[in-house]
């Protein structure tokens, strides 16, 4: 009990968030620029990239509780999950350059190429993500240790957004000089290189104390670990509002660029947007760990989001007034989306203690393989629901028309709107906040009893 309460260094706290820093010097480019860099740089069509990031994520449906299974089933010198994020970093930053490379190739070779990368990079971020996820219920058991993680994990990732909306446009006009096909894989390739050198720190810092040994697992039925899973009712409502919460993320960062654009015609402030909506969630980040030891994880999570729904409703009235008080509730609803995020990632970690105290297994690599699914598939809906809006609406980027700027608005106002509503239906069913407690008190008299 003394060890599962132990508290941990800031340095491994701080390293662990590294972790999401370096993913989204990836996959922030990715979420806020792929669309973008397709459509107006690669020159595909957007419904075609509406349906290419649907099959993608599919596909990764299969590939993700694999993965999640192999970290279940592994043992090693390094333990589960750091060996996968030290081994495979690196071919994951290669196909990270790769995806915004443009071959001189037809318009279906053009295609083809963008499946084969975007699906890689896809499974690799799975093989590194995933792993990482499931570092943190290794780490500690203590519920309070965990949100801590949670916040250095969201600011980390805030961080890396912000670098990402606020370095990417200046770096590509300075690397490609005027040719986007240079700038955009010169500049992933050092977000890149400094991803990786973040990865290796998570490796050599974060520790596993609390996995699950590979005799106990190797011969743990998939099957058996599946059924577990979706009978762990709070871990289904928590994924459900993971799926709504990237679902939101892929829709406002896919669309953002073409509202600021387009809709509010001030295209020099896109890199200000972005960073704004990334400070935002750092300070959201920042502020959980208070808001949530006071309020609870669950009903501070809802309150929040409450906020955001409310915020973002005045900012529809908004749009011709004042740009500076405009800006100043953009960035008030998006602390509020950020006071969640650390709250979901510390839920989803107490459902695997609820996945050992209910079915005898803590099964982190499956429960994380479905979460990494999540993230994934929510965002790529999201950007695929973008990009078949702006098909719909006859979105040409030489010549914009009414139509499309109409869409664009209800995208960016309705979107995160009815999915944070969504969200927070999620969240009223999530009742594990209450529980942790005892369960943890009962899974250390377990423990106590075997070593009798």
């Amino acid at each position: 009990m003394a060890e599962a309460a132990a508290r941990l260094k800031l340095s491994e706290k701080i390293s662990y968030g590294l972790g999401d820093l370096a993913s989204n010097f990836v996959w922030g480019m990715t979420t806020s620029y792929l669309l973008y860099f397709y459509t107006n740089v690669y020159g595909l069509a957007a419904t075609a990239i509406g349906t290419l990031f649907l099959i993608t994520r599919i596909l990764d449906a299969v590939i993700d509780p694999v993965i999640g299974v192999m970290i279940d089933k592994t043992n090693s010198r390094f333990g589960k999950a750091r060996p996968y994020i030290l081994y495979l970093t690196i071919p994951f930053g290669i196909f990270s350059v790769l995806t915004f490379i443009t071959p001189e190739f037809s318009d279906g070779g053009k295609l083809i190429y963008a499946y084969a990368t975007y699906l890689i990079l896809g499974i690799l971020y799975s093989g590194v993500n995933l792993p990482y996820g499931a570092l943190m219920p290794m780490m500690t058991k203590d519920s309070e240790e965990k949100t801590q993680l949670s916040s250095f994990r969201i600011m980390g990732m805030a961080v890396g957004s912000i670098l990402v909306a606020a370095l990417t446009n200046p770096l590509v006009k300075w690397f490609g000089g005027g040719n986007d096909q240079l700038g955009f894989p010169v500049t992933m390739g050092i977000f890149t290189v400094i991803a990786m050198i973040m990865f290796y720190l998570v490796f050599r810092n974060c520790k596993e104390r609390f996995s699950e040994s590979a005799e106990k697992t190797k011969d743990l039925d998939i099957r058996v670990s599946a059924k577990n899973m979706f009978n762990n009712q709070p871990w289904l409502m928590i994924a459900i509002s993971s799926v709504i919460m990237f679902l939101r993320i892929g829709v406002v960062f896919g669309v953002l660029v073409y509202f600021v654009q387009y809709v509010l015609k001030q295209p020099e402030m896109i890199p200000f947007y972005l960073t704004l909506a990334n400070v935002a969630n750092f300070a959201g980040g920042a502020l959980a760990p208070f808001v949530l030891k006071r309020l609870g994880k669950r009903s501070g999570s809802i309150a929040a989001l409450s906020a955001a729904v409310v915020l973002y409703g005045v900012l529809f009235f908004l749009e011709q007034g004042s740009p500076a008080l405009y800006l100043v509730i953009f960035f008030l609803a998006n602390v509020g989306i950020g006071i969640n995020s650390p709250a979901n990632f510390s839920m989803l970690a107490d459902t695997v203690d609820y996945q050992e105290w209910k079915f005898g297994h803590r099964s982190e690599g499956m429960l994380y393989s479905a979460y990494s699914f999540a993230t994934k598939f929510g965002i790529a809906v999201g950007g695929s629901l973008v990009a078949y809006a702006l098909g719909f609406a006859s979105y040409d980027p030489k010549a914009v028309t009414t139509q499309a700027e109409e869409m664009i608005r209800i995208l960016f106002y309705m979107g995160p709107i009815v999915l944070t509503i969504l969200q927070i239906g999620c969240l009223a069913l999530y009742k594990l906040d209450r529980q942790h407690a005892h369960i943890m008190q009962e899974l250390d008299r377990r423990a106590a009893s075997a070593k009798i």
